[in-house]
């Protein structure tokens, strides 16, 4: 745990600072984190492995939908998806702790996704009225909005936030005992912190971030499953594109 908090205060040195790109640092820590977790249990199940493949190649493919190139995102984005989606089911797999999608009862995966549309739909609703941009509502360019949608509906919910769960899930479960309080608060940090200071806003901005959406990603993953997660993550940056536009 003392290294954990470590990286936990060097990444704020380096929000505080800004002696260095965040997202650089994020992709830095979470990429190390993932080639750890799989030096330690190998690789997943094929089943697994495919799925890994198809999450990392429609996150950087979706960089396509930009009118301009970004060949060297869409390469990292990719390598950085792929080793950690690899890990966390790696992880998942030998662990436990947390599904790609609940499937213990009938109607489980039905409810997951209409979980994950509803709660997208909520904080989707709060960021447009939380938006700065002016409005450039223009359905003719609804597909590439639709696509772009995907790169932090899936990868930042997968490098950003559930390599954090895994790499905890995995200390917790090799010391062979349930986590403390403490160690539990320490997973809700790195499952919040990171990603919503990363974007490099104000430290009030940030905070209201963290609350109003890290902590509902966070608790999808933990409580319901990986796939809930996405969808909401997916459904809120849909409807921001949709109503502002494409970043640029």
């Amino acid at each position: 745990m003392i290294s954990v908090w470590i990286s936990v205060a060097f990444f704020f040195v380096v929000y505080l600072t800004k002696i260095a790109s965040l997202w650089i640092i994020l992709t830095a820590w979470t990429t190390s984190l993932a080639v750890t977790l799989l030096t330690k249990n190998k690789l997943p199940s094929t089943k697994y492995i495919i799925i890994s493949i198809c999450f990392a190649l429609i996150a950087s493919f979706s960089y396509f939908a930009y009118s301009r190139g970004f060949l060297v995102q869409m390469v990292f984005t990719g390598i950085t998806c792929l080793l950690s989606s690899l890990a966390i089911f790696s992880v998942m797999e030998k662990h436990g702790g947390f599904q790609l999608i609940k499937t213990d009862k009938k109607y489980s995966p039905l409810i997951s996704v209409l979980i994950g549309l509803g709660t997208g739909a909520v904080l989707g609703l709060i960021n447009l009225l939380l938006g700065k941009n002016s409005m450039d509502v223009d359905f003719a360019i609804t597909l590439p909005r639709i696509i772009v949608s995907l790169i932090p509906g899936i990868n930042e919910e997968i490098s950003n936030r559930a390599i954090f769960m895994a790499f905890l899930i995995y200390i917790f479960t090799t010391e062979n005992k349930a986590p403390t309080k403490f160690q539990s608060f320490t997973m809700w940090v790195l499952m919040t912190v990171p990603h919503c200071f990363a974007h490099g806003y104000s430290f009030f901005e940030s905070l209201i971030l963290l609350v109003l959406f890290g902590i509902p990603f966070a608790i999808l993953q933990r409580k319901r499953d990986l796939t809930s997660a996405i969808i909401s993550h997916t459904v809120v940056d849909l409807m921001r594109f949709l109503v502002f536009g494409l970043p640029v």
